[in-house]
């Protein structure tokens, strides 16, 4: 007779579908690890190899392990047994199971030593039923489902697991599907099949790890017909690699690299008072010889418990830091540390949800919202250390820009001032006159303009002037008890400069818009785009030979003025939509590519711009052109 895990299949199934890829390695790492482990060995089930050709992963460490009882009390329910649902930080006593069972219907087993005696369960799913259930074994006459471990289907389970942890300590094994029984890659169907992704994840997810002696087997080939067929192979290309894990912060801090590469400087940076801070990495020279078991490019990242949540090497995602230049993303790794939200003592903070898969967060009674990463990161970019700005310099001083040039600025902001123009919502004060109403406060600033009108002294200053007053007070939203009103804001023109494609999402991309640029709110232009290449051809085959270079300014200093007066009028959208939603939606690479692909408006401008070059050519001799232009790009190098 089985025994039923209670009312777990479906619950099981639904928390599974929350899982992220390789997250049974971390709850069964964690597990370890909170059972006193020093030592866990993600290895390889050898007798299944040798007898039946198949490739099982295993995990085992010499924790405290678990005596028969134990293993039965512990996986036949959730939750219970011998570790309880935790709070809202805590490990839930759930996650192993979870992470696991929906992609090994065929079975986990688990075998684990206490004070030297040995205790093995198999959990599986009943194919009838579809709810999971410990087999029960016939010992002697006797039902159990907690046996002595005993040669099994062909294996030897008392043997299976390695003698460093036969004093005490667990192995489970992963044992798959009818479909997919190899599982020492993970689970097929999450696309976990790379070789060395498990130790990558592992070296990604978890911040130091070098207190505990933590090892994967990895392959060496993805090839089956070249994996090992024992533990000793003597053949250097298939015996398995034992990589000792080390965690996130050996690779940014301890890295060696040819070359001279290493960790040029390092700080923390406070950007929220004392409830989030960033410590940041600024490496130089060549990359560490990493391959692909750890990150080794820089990424940004949310510290929670020792882990590291929301991994991100998404340029946007730079660009909310003011990070947009490629050789320094590169090179740069910030890691954002927010407090933990604590229900009576701290209503604000972070906190993992059920599956422990992403991060939520909690301020002014908004529960379970997004992690407000973009937030934070324009308060990093406010601030941004002097070595970072250094690098940002030194990686712009290779590409012509425009930042020198402001007067394009001036002349839009003063043809077009007066519509750009908006109202929003304010904090109010007692002093103001205006009518007042009430509103929910947010942390986004805005400068209020007014003009305050005052009277001269003297017969010179009998006249009365008026002085415009620049306030900076909080944005508010419709709802809540705060005394906000309505004020008007300006809309400032933003800045543009030209970058390589290595900066876009696409190569083929047009614009992107960084507003926390470290020189002010900026559109940068792919000036290697190939739509913008092609509109420069176009307009420089018009023109004698000599203006190349001048009408390829021309056309990319219009584009990026079309760009900034694009940013500047979409900044209307916030009366409707928060400033969060327009740069997502609305400002994004694919928007603004689409914006700057219209001919009529765009083509105007630069023929207006370009006529100042005086007469363009004569028709035969923008066909010999182009006839030279041609023979030129087929004529071999």
């Amino acid at each position: 007779m089985k025994v039923n895990i209670t009312g777990a299949s479906h619950f099981v199934n639904r928390m599974f579908e929350a899982c992220g890829t390789y997250q049974w390695a971390r709850e069964f790492l964690v597990n370890s690890l909170e059972a006193n482990a020093t030592r866990v060995e993600f290895g390889i089930e050898w007798q299944g190899v040798k007898k039946h050709g198949i490739y099982r992963r295993t995990i085992s460490d010499n924790a405290d392990g678990m005596t028969g009882e134990e293993l039965i009390r512990f996986f036949s329910t959730l939750g219970a047994g011998g570790k309880k649902i935790g709070g809202i930080h805590e490990n839930f006593g759930v996650g192993a199971k979870i992470a696991s069972l929906p992609w090994n219907p065929e079975g986990v087993v688990v075998i684990s030593y206490k004070n030297r005696r040995a205790a093995m369960i198999w959990i599986v799913l009943d194919p009838d039923s579809g709810e999971y259930e410990l087999i029960e074994f016939d010992v002697n006459g006797q039902k159990t489902c907690a046996p002595v471990p005993s040669v099994i289907d062909g294996i030897d389970w008392n043997a299976a697991s390695p003698a460093w942890l036969r004093e005490h300590g667990t192995m489970v094994v992963l044992m798959g599907s009818k479909r997919q029984p190899d599982t020492v890659l993970g689970n097929a169907d999450a696309a976990e099949s790379n070789i060395k992704d498990l130790s990558l994840y592992l070296n990604t997810r978890f911040w130091d790890l070098s207190r505990y002696d933590v090892r994967v087997a990895e392959l060496r080939s993805e090839r089956k017909n070249l994996w090992p067929q024992k533990p000793n192979e003597r053949n250097a290309s298939r015996r398995p690699n034992n990589r000792r894990i080390l965690g996130a912060c050996y690779f940014l801090t301890q890295f060696k690299a040819p070359r001279g590469g290493k960790l040029n400087d390092s700080g923390t940076l406070p950007i929220d008072g004392d409830r989030v801070s960033a410590d940041w990495y600024l490496s130089e020279g060549e990359r560490p010889a990493i391959y692909s078991y750890a990150k080794n490019t820089g990424y940004i990242a949310i510290f929670y418990k020792g882990e590291l949540f929301q991994v991100t090497s998404n340029k946007a995602h730079f660009r909310w830091f003011g990070i947009t230049e490629s050789a320094v993303q590169q090179n740069l790794t910030i890691i954002v540390k927010p407090q933990l939200y604590e229900p009576k003592q701290r209503p604000w903070g972070i906190y993992p949800d059920q599956s422990r898969n992403r991060l939520l967060f909690t301020a002014s009674g908004d529960k379970g919202a997004e992690i407000p990463l973009s937030g934070w990161g324009m308060k990093f970019a406010e601030s941004l250390p002097a070595s970072i700005l250094e690098a940002i310099r030194r990686a712009r001083s290779g590409i012509a820009g425009y930042l020198d040039d402001e007067t394009y600025r001036k002349r839009l902001q003063d043809k077009f001032g007066n519509r750009w123009n908006m109202k929003v919502l304010v904090q109010a004060s007692r002093d103001d006159h205006k009518k007042k109403e009430t509103g929910k406060l947010t942390e986004e600033s805005r400068k209020i303009y007014e003009r305050s009108n005052y009277q001269g002294t003297g017969r010179l200053h009998k006249r009365r002037k008026a002085v415009k007053v620049v306030q900076l007070r909080f944005q508010a939203i419709p709802g809540g008890e705060d005394l906000v009103l309505e004020a008007k804001t300006p809309v400032d023109v933003p800045r543009f400069r030209m970058a390589h494609s290595d900066e876009f999402d696409q190569p083929w991309h047009f614009a992107a818009w960084v507003p926390n640029d470290p020189e002010g709110p900026t559109v940068i232009i792919n000036i290697d785009s190939p739509i913008l290449e092609e509109v420069i051809t176009y307009h420089q085959t018009e023109y004698p030979d000599i203006y190349a270079e001048e009408v390829a300014k021309i056309v990319c200093r219009v584009f990026g003025e079309v760009a900034a007066c694009k940013i500047a009028h979409s900044q209307k959208l916030t009366r409707l939509i928060t400033e969060e939603e327009v740069n997502r939606d609305y400002r994004n690479e694919q928007a603004l590519t689409l914006g700057l692909m219209g001919l009529i408006a765009e083509d105007s401008l630069i023929g207006q711009r370009l006529s100042s070059l005086g007469i363009r050519r004569t028709e035969p001799q923008l066909l010999q052109s182009t006839a030279e232009r041609t023979r030129a790009l087929k004529r071999p190098a």
